[in-house]
Order: structure tokens, then C-alpha cells, then sequence
């Protein structure tokens, strides 16, 4: 049982850091990200092609933080004029294209066989890694909320015509925002790599990027806490399952699907009846001159 508790709460910090780079640019920004999925599985898989070439660990990890930020930048600039409903069909895309290029190039990181990949030596060990990547990731996220670079955040996600008009580029904050929040999800795809300890295209599945966004949702955008809150809701929910089939002897086919279906159901009561989640955002006056 305690090793179930570590393992839960090793999930728990890494798909937090997930809510929280996703908050970063929803919440925060406005941004629609259907792909966020994408820099968490550029981590992985850039942990997983060190271990096929014999290299250390950490080039792997240093690898997955340089190339998710770029995989971010290169989105961006052809998407970043573009219309919200644009946006995200751009990111979801891009999200498929990569996952599909994995899945049919075989001779990149096993295509559907996947990778495996070194697991780290201690569960503790790598609970503690992910709850200090998680630390690190809120408050890097509270700092940017906090200051004028997150003032600035808001204000283009309510306006972007003001923005403007303050002398702000919208196009450069968005990219700014974009790079720091595909670097945490980066590293958090690399630390789940050597967690989990294998590497496949159905690891990263759209599946994964809904379920940020109902964690996001359910907590609060905009609100760091509250998105954390509620990543750890729904992981603990996701982990527990494998005890229901157990108990009820259900197939585990369905109880994933009727998993799938039960966090539908909370995205859509969110919106319907608490769409600024269990942890609202707390409004701010701001006077323009502390922009």
C-alpha cells in the first residue's frame, strides 16, 4: 500500500506540472492548447532515444527542456496571428503529427513496439524528483502570475486590442509563455519516461491532453492551486480505477472507457454550472501605469 501511495503521488506532481504549464497559457494567457500532450511526449521520447544510443541520463533530460521549447516556437510562429479556433486545431494537429510520426517510423524509437526505458533505481527517489519538479514549476508559475509579466498575460487574454495599445506585442508574450510552459511539460515527460519505464506512441494519446484540460477546469483557470488541486483529483481517481476492476471483476477495457466517460461528465458539469472552477481566479484592479 505504500508503495501505491509513492507511486500516486509521483503522478500526481508530474501531470500537476502538466496543469500548471497548461494554466500557464490557458489560464493566464487565453491561449487554446489542444496539443499540449506534444512537449510532454518530446521529453519522453527524448529520454527514451538516449537510452537506445547508451547515452546518460542527463542528456536525454537536457535534450527533452531544449527541444519541447523549440517544437513550441516552431507551432507558434505560423499559428501565433491566427484566431483561437485556429490555435488549437494547429496544436492538436501538431500533437497527432508527432505522435503518428513515432507510431509509423519504427526506426526512430520502435514505432508501435516502443522504447523502454531505464527506470529510476527508487520509488522515493523518484517521488522526490517529481515533487520538487512540480514545486519548481508552481513557483515559477506563481512568479510569472504575480508580477508585471503576468499582468500583462491577463490583460491580452481580455483584450488584446489594449495590449496593443500599451505599446505590448502580444505575439511576443504569447511566445514567451509558450516557450516556458512546453520546457516544464518537457521535463515532466522525461522524469514520467524514466518512471514508467517504457515509451510508446499510445502513451500520448489526445486522451491525455483532455485530461489536463479537466484538471485545469475543474480546479480553476487561472488559479496555480487550484488546477494542482485538481490534477491530484483526477490522477487519484485514474490510479484507484485499477482497484475497481479488480474488486468488480469488470474488464479493464471498460472501466478505462467508463473512466474516460466520468471525467467527460466533470468537464461538462464545470462548464455548465462552475465554469470558473472549484478555485476561482481572484479578480485584480490594476492601474495601467504597472504595466
Amino acid at each position: 500500500m505504500i508503495d501505491f501511495a509513492i507511486y500516486a503521488l509521483t503522478l500526481v506532481a508530474i501531470w500537476s506540472v502538466m496543469a500548471i504549464s497548461l494554466n500557464i497559457q490557458f489560464g493566464m494567457t487565453g491561449l487554446v492548447n489542444f496539443g499540449q500532450i506534444l512537449p510532454f511526449a518530446i521529453g519522453a521520447y527524448a529520454a527514451a532515444i538516449g537510452v537506445q544510443y547508451d547515452l546518460p541520463w542527463w542528456v536525454g533530460a537536457v535534450a527533452g527542456l531544449i527541444a519541447a521549447p523549440i517544437a513550441g516556437i516552431l507551432v507558434i510562429l505560423p499559428a501565433g496571428r491566427s484566431s483561437q479556433d485556429y490555435w488549437a486545431l494547429i496544436t492538436l494537429g501538431a500533437g497527432e503529427i508527432f505522435r503518428l510520426t513515432m507510431l509509423n517510423v519504427p526506426s526512430i524509437a520502435g514505432g508501435a513496439d516502443g522504447v523502454t526505458v531505464s527506470r529510476l533505481p527508487d520509488r522515493t527517489l523518484a517521488a522526490g524528483l517529481a515533487v520538487a519538479l512540480c514545486v519548481v514549476a508552481y513557483a515559477v508559475a506563481q512568479q510569472i502570475g504575480n508580477g508585471p509579466f503576468g499582468r500583462m498575460l491577463r490583460v491580452i487574454r481580455e483584450d488584446e486590442t489594449l495590449a496593443a495599445t500599451l505599446g505590448r506585442s502580444p505575439m511576443s508574450f504569447r511566445m514567451r509563455v509558450t516557450v516556458v510552459s512546453w520546457a516544464m511539460a518537457g521535463v515532466a515527460g522525461v522524469l514520467y519516461a524514466h518512471v514508467i519505464g517504457y515509451v510508446a506512441p499510445t502513451s500520448f494519446l489526445v486522451t491525455d491532453t483532455f485530461l489536463v484540460w479537466t484538471a485545469v477546469i475543474l480546479g480553476g483557470p487561472g488559479r496555480n492551486i487550484g488546477v494542482v488541486i485538481g490534477a491530484a483529483i483526477l490522477i487519484l481517481m485514474s490510479v484507484s480505477t485499477r482497484f475497481l476492476a479488480e474488486w468488480s471483476g469488470l474488464p479493464s477495457d471498460l472501466v478505462a472507457n467508463l473512466r474516460l466517460a466520468v471525467f467527460g461528465l466533470i468537464l461538462v458539469l464545470m462548464f455548465l454550472f462552475r465554469p470558473a472552477g472549484l478555485f476561482p481566479e481572484t479578480k485584480r484592479v490594476q492601474n495601467v501605469d504597472g504595466l
